[in-house]
């Protein structure tokens, strides 16, 4: 009797995209302000559905949100969970982290922080983004010794794809133990888009979103040190650009600069952009801040191809990711 062959093993979608080939540049989530919040785990498939571990006023924001896009008035602002931390976390409080941009042109978020009492951690959050003339009141539980305190979030989300939990939580546990400080939290962090590019993190204040990470892009990103171009295809981008053309064209000055290039004032626009539902080309201008010097930087920036693979895993459906490449690019 001849055995039937194997089953061939599932892949996960972050499995399933590096053996395809998907470069993550051009796929960073945007927004102008973005609100961490610290909910404990465990973290539900139902949580969204009623208050009990989300406090209402964040059931509300979602449904604000929902209401501007379908209005079609956009909605530039994020919000994110992080899991309570024995040794971050104060009993009977629980901690906001609040990020805006002061200016467009900027290398990185300002930071503020805030440790509520859980009685009014609904009401500071509602006041932070929907209420400002309320948020006086607050002031007494502002923490500004953390203000200035780098901010790793890790996503290790499973309830929403298992390969957060699978690939992200051992990336999660390396960065906690081995690379965290006085002055670098690392985090458990809610889903904040592109399962298929796991282990994902963003690296706050800066804004910066990364993919594929393991433990030695890890070090390389916390330190700052090495050959950038081994991160190359580790980077999806900044989320202080709304156009994935001109996060492709960021990336290119990463290249040149080098790591000071993380530390400059920029800011970027896009100059025209072909037509339709899904553009394949674009002209981009990244306005920069070098030695004391004004420079500009005009890119070509084409989708060379896309590639179609699952963006969850076990799903069926399948999105084809745009390919971006700069093809000319001139410095003045």
């Amino acid at each position: 009797m001849i055995d039937a062959p194997a089953a061939k093993p599932k892949l996960y979608c972050n499995q399933l995209a590096i053996e395809k080939g998907v470069d993550p540049i051009g796929h960073a989530g945007t927004f102008t302000t973005t609100m961490v919040i610290e909910i404990p785990l465990p973290w539900k498939t139902n949580m969204y559905d009623e208050a009990g571990v989300l406090p209402q006023q964040v059931l509300d924001l979602y449904e604000v949100r929902s209401e501007r896009y379908r209005a079609g008035l956009g909605y530039p602002h994020s919000l994110l969970m992080v899991a309570s931390d024995p040794n971050y976390s104060l009993r009977g409080y629980r901690r906001i982290m609040y990020y805006d941009r002061p200016s467009s042109d900027t290398a990185s978020y300002r930071k503020v922080e805030y440790s509520v009492p859980e009685a009014e951690f609904g009401d500071a959050i509602w006041a932070l983004t929907e209420a400002r003339e309320q948020l006086p009141q607050y002031e007494q539980y502002r923490d500004p010794a953390n203000d200035a305190t780098r901010e790793i979030l890790v996503c290790t989300h499973g309830s929403v794809d298992v390969a957060c939990a699978k690939f992200g939580y051992p990336l999660y546990n390396y960065m906690r133990k081995n690379l965290s400080s006085d002055d670098l939290r690392v985090w458990r962090v809610s889903h904040f888009g592109g399962h298929l590019f796991a282990p994902t993190l963003i690296d706050m204040p800066v804004g910066h979103y990364w993919a594929y990470v393991e433990r030695e892009q890890a070090d390389q990103i916390v330190n700052r040190t090495g050959n950038p171009r081994d991160l190359y295809k580790h980077y999806r981008g900044w989320s202080g650009l709304s156009s994935n053309f001109l996060q492709a064209a960021e990336r290119e000055l990463w290249m040149q600069y080098g790591w000071d290039w993380f530390s400059m004032s920029k800011s970027g626009t896009v100059i025209s952009e072909a037509e339709g539902e899904e553009p394949d080309r674009a002209t981009v201008q990244v306005d920069y801040t070098f030695q004391g010097q004004s420079l500009t930087y005009k890119a070509d920036v084409e989708v060379h191809q896309r590639i179609s693979t699952p963006y969850s895993t076990g799903s069926a459906e399948t999105y084809a990711y745009p390919q971006y490449v700069v093809k000319q690019l001139q410095t003045t």
